[in-house]
């Protein structure tokens, strides 16, 4: 190797940000997870931020389909609102009218779309490094966040194609991934099994390849090692992210659907 090529390659071990990368996760995957697993220094940053970009652009975006919906939402009257007074129905029915603030349509989702983000990352790749070491990887813990965090990107690609089905729709999507398959109205094991499925798409499926891809290169662990190391970390991330899904449907309505992005 001549001394040009030392210092190139010197200079992409300790650079942090590779705008290149952002296309080229997509078409050459591989040779992402090579530098990785050459850098010394951690590359997380640039794929975290940039889906937390799109998230919150997504949220700005749809706002004013989530207001049309919440101000074409029925109110419910109590069982016994029939032998309420005429006063105490009027007043209750102006009391329970939708708020569309935009605390409500626009901050609230926007500081949620940022925790679902950052904090689903931070578990996957704590699962992720965990397991692997746990198989006999030799990874290190910088390698492997990094690699979580670039197999993020299809996930910013959900996102867009949410956002595109929102736009065109004027409706929110309802039953997302494979949850429309489950009838959750059976009982409280449905309901969770419909919330853990509203994350499982070809999404998740392409994030799950890049992992298998990424974790292989840095753990040097078989594939078969790699494979089944990666599932578990990821079936793991699945079942905390239904939970939420899962207490908010029993408490309101068996409404499927969890907290956390993927």
């Amino acid at each position: 190797m001549s001394n040009i090529e030392e210092i190139e390659v010197v200079e992409t071990s300790q650079k942090r940000w590779h705008w290149d990368w952002l296309w080229r996760i997509f078409l050459r995957p591989r040779q992402v997870f090579d530098q990785i697993a050459q850098t010394e220094v951690s590359t997380w940053i640039l794929p975290v931020l940039f889906l937390t970009v799109v998230s919150l652009g997504v949220v700005l975006a749809t706002g004013p389909v989530r207001t049309q919906e919440l101000l074409a939402r029925p109110v419910e009257p109590p069982p016994d609102f029939q032998y309420w007074s005429p006063e105490m129905q009027q007043e209750y029915m102006e009391n329970a009218q939708p708020d569309p603030s935009p605390a409500l349509i626009y901050v609230l989702p926007a500081v949620g779309a940022v925790v679902k983000v950052w904090l689903s990352w931070v578990i996957l790749a704590a699962l992720v490094h965990l397991v692997l070491t746990l198989a006999g990887g030799r990874g290190s813990r910088v390698t492997e966040f990094s690699v979580v965090a670039w197999s993020l990107m299809p996930l910013a690609v959900r996102e867009l194609v949410h956002l595109v089905a929102v736009l065109s729709t004027q409706h929110s999507i309802q039953n997302p991934g494979l949850s429309g398959f489950i009838q959750a109205e059976t009982g409280g094991g449905a309901v969770f099994l419909a919330s853990l499925l509203s994350f499982v798409d070809l999404y998740l499926v392409w994030q799950v390849v890049l992992l298998v891809l990424g974790a292989k290169r840095t753990s040097g662990l078989s594939t078969g090692k790699t494979v089944i190391s990666v599932l578990v970390a990821v079936v793991l991330l699945l079942v905390l992210q239904a939970l939420p899904g899962f207490i908010g449907a029993q408490l309101s309505g068996l409404q499927t659907g969890g907290f956390f992005l993927f």
